[in-house]
């Protein structure tokens, strides 16, 4: 409730209307990114002079900004404020800002727009302390500071925002250091078409479109530490593999590939692939036939990150297109170049070679709208259990071919997807040497996760083989035997019975724990709690429940039965998963990292690992998260910290392509 010791706590007065003179007053608009009108505000101006300071909010007004350039206090707060600290001597404003209609904004003629003013920056920065992220954001972009704005707009974890508050505060406290600054006039808006949007447009029109790969490849900047076939042996030497490929085209152009949005970083990748063949590493000879399977056109996959941790990392492609009406399509939307100039007046040719640039588009669309995300982390989390179930079974399985087959396969290094699956290693042997020769380079990328209040992210979940291990013991029900240590897969060809472990007292089960211990007892049929059949049902995946309830029961399954709807059924909660990811995660993700922002009608407010864990107990953070930033929407936890990873600095090629 508000005191009313205060002189200035007066009935509330009609919009637009103050007891401060006119001189005192200001107003400005609140900007999204997009240049789009947010709010409209006035800007009521109070100087006080007092040793200790507390400030109602009198009701006319939304918020108020308390500002001491000699005692360097900026505080602010939609209701009263007690401020503490501040000797006579120093100077006290207390900026009073009531939003407005933008009628009435525009009807205060005699009042002046002061975009640029300190009273704009202190709201920036008291909205910022306050975890307002956007809003301060906004307000930043609307002070039309370019070199700030360009600066920290896509600040998210701790050590950024920290930065982007202490930017603020030196230029409000120093405001001699604006004279350094690009100020602009407006906001820069640019009406491109957005890279998210050309990236979906291109996937749908991919067959239309080859891309020249020798240009691809020596422009690429690699995003992580290159990798060699073969491992490394005691001395640290490299031991290459018995075979290797060789590509059956030279081909100087290659078919666009597929466009895939990364999980948990503002990444997109291309995939291209390539034909190739396994030969002799030493005498060149050809494998035409590896266990009975013609191995005569495998498939490598090479990934190109065009958007990397929200940057732009390909700066354009040369292409080829071969339909008239996807051409038209490219050029209405901005993106064709010839000869590196712009090619709005060019006529379609099959013939020529087109520069589609993605450099200057915005990354993202700023009105994106984005699903809730209730009950999402835990539709993820059940799937992805029940996956490493299923997988931990099938990994010397397959439904196709028999064991003496996988074996053959793996000697020739080839899964059992009868994909190339060569061992890497890096290339260099000491990490602090290849830093300092300047073949490795780092840089810190944001890693953006959904949780709940309970889990902070997928990745606190155990393996499957691990967590049978933690809470469970097995006994072989033909001898009576207990196994020293469980394995999913030895339960195909043994019979197995599995119960819980006497737990020590040390052990201290955590929601993870609580979390997967009952879908475990749902699968091992200790409980039937109904956790599986949900999920299965939901996933189209039910045509394995008749077969987990004859085992329940105790009913004899055929291993190449069992081992058949275990594919089948991780092959469609993968699926699912995926769906999941592409539809509701990865845009949102993809949404942070490339923009800075939360949608807006998440209304996520900035809290710190301690905040956020102080609030919710059962969290738990790992070194990289607890320099993170956290969002609690929809009873859901968006996690955003973040982590070094290592690149390769040298370009070299990385399919053979035609000289000259």
């Amino acid at each position: 409730m508000k005191s009313s010791a205060t002189p200035y706590n007066q009935p509330q007065s009609q919009p637009g209307s103050s007891q401060f003179s006119s001189n005192s007053r200001s107003k400005f608009t609140l900007y999204n990114f997009a240049g789009l009108q947010k709010a409209h505000y006035l800007v009521d101006t109070k100087v006080v002079n007092c040793a200790t300071v507390e400030e109602n909010l009198e009701k006319q007004y939304d918020y108020q900004v308390f500002l001491s350039k000699s005692a360097k206090i900026i505080k602010g707060s939609s209701g009263s404020l007690k401020i503490s600290g501040i000797q006579a001597e120093d100077n006290c404003i207390f900026y009073k800002y009531q939003q407005i209609s933008q009628e009435i904004y525009e009807g205060l003629i005699s009042v002046p727009v002061t975009q640029t003013d300190v009273s704009v920056l202190a709201f920036a920065r008291a909205n910022l302390a306050q975890g307002y992220l956007n809003t301060a954001k906004y307000a930043l972009v609307s002070s039309f500071d370019a070199t700030l704005t360009k600066k920290h707009a896509k600040a998210l974890t701790n050590l950024e925002i920290t930065e982007l508050e202490r930017d603020l505060e030196e230029v409000i406290f120093e405001p001699c250091i604006l004279k350094k600054h690009t100020i602009l006039n407006s906001i820069e808006v640019n009406n491109k078409i957005s890279l998210w949007s050309l990236i979906k447009l291109l996937e749908k029109h991919k067959s239309s479109i080859i891309i020249n790969l020798q240009h691809l490849q020596e422009n690429y900047q690699r995003q992580g530490a290159k990798r060699i076939e073969g491992i490394r042996d005691q001395e640290g030497n490299i031991v290459k593999p018995k075979l290797t490929t060789e590509y059956l085209d030279d081909a100087e152009y290659v078919q666009m590939g597929s466009f895939a949005v990364n999980h948990n970083t503002a990444n997109i990748n291309m995939l291209i692939t390539k034909k190739v063949k396994l030969v002799g590493t030493e005498d060149g000879s050809k494998i035409n036939e590896v266990a009975g399977i013609l191995v005569t056109e495998l498939k490598k996959f090479r990934n190109y990150t065009i958007i990397s941790d929200g940057k732009v990392n390909v700066k354009s492609l040369k292409v080829k297109i071969s339909s008239k009406k996807v051409f038209e399509l490219l050029k209405l939307k901005g993106v064709i170049a010839k000869n590196g100039l712009p090619g709005e007046e060019e006529e379609f040719d099959f013939r020529v070679e087109w520069d589609l640039r993605f450099e200057h588009l915005p990354l993202m669309d700023f009105d994106s709208s984005f699903g809730s995300l209730e009950k999402v982390f835990k539709e993820l989390a059940t799937i992805k259990i029940i996956s490493s179930i299923l997988s931990a079974h099938l990994q010397q399985e397959s439904a196709v071919y028999i064991h003496e087959q996988l074996e053959e396969l793996q000697n020739k290094y080839l899964s059992k997807s009868i994909y190339i699956n060569f061992p890497t290693t890096t290339e260099y042997s000491n990490l602090e040497e290849a830093i300092a020769s300047g073949e490795i380079d780092s840089h810190f990328i944001h890693k953006i996760d959904i949780g709940s209040q309970e889990i902070l992210n997928l990745s606190k979940l155990y393996s499957a083989n691990k967590f049978l291990n933690r809470l469970y013991e097995g006994y072989n029900q033909d001898t009576g035997d207990k196994l020293e240590k469980l394995r999913f897969d030895i339960t195909l060809d043994t019979n197995i019975i599995c119960g819980h472990k006497n737990l020590s007292s040390r052990l201290k089960l955590t929601k993870v724990d609580e979390l997967m211990r009952q879908i475990f007892d749902n699968f091992l049929g200790i409980e039937d709690n109904g956790t599986i059949a949900a999920i299965l049902l939901k996933t189209g995946a039910e045509s394995l429940l008749p077969i987990l309830e004859a085992k329940w029961q105790g009913k004899g399954v055929m291993k190449e039965e069992l081992v058949a709807a275990f594919i089948k059924a991780n092959n469609q909660l993968k699926a699912y998963t995926e769906k999941i990811y592409r539809e509701q995660v990865s845009p949102l993700v993809f949404y942070i990292g490339a923009t800075g922002l939360i949608p807006e009608q998440m209304n996520g407010i900035a809290e710190t690992a301690e905040a956020i864990g102080a609030k919710y107990g059962d969290l738990q953070f790992s070194k990289h998260e607890r320099q993170g930033t956290f969002f609690e929407v929809d009873n859901s936890i968006i996690s955003i910290y973040p982590k070094k990873e290592y690149y390769s600095t040298i370009v070299e090629l990385k399919f053979p392509i035609k000289s000259g």
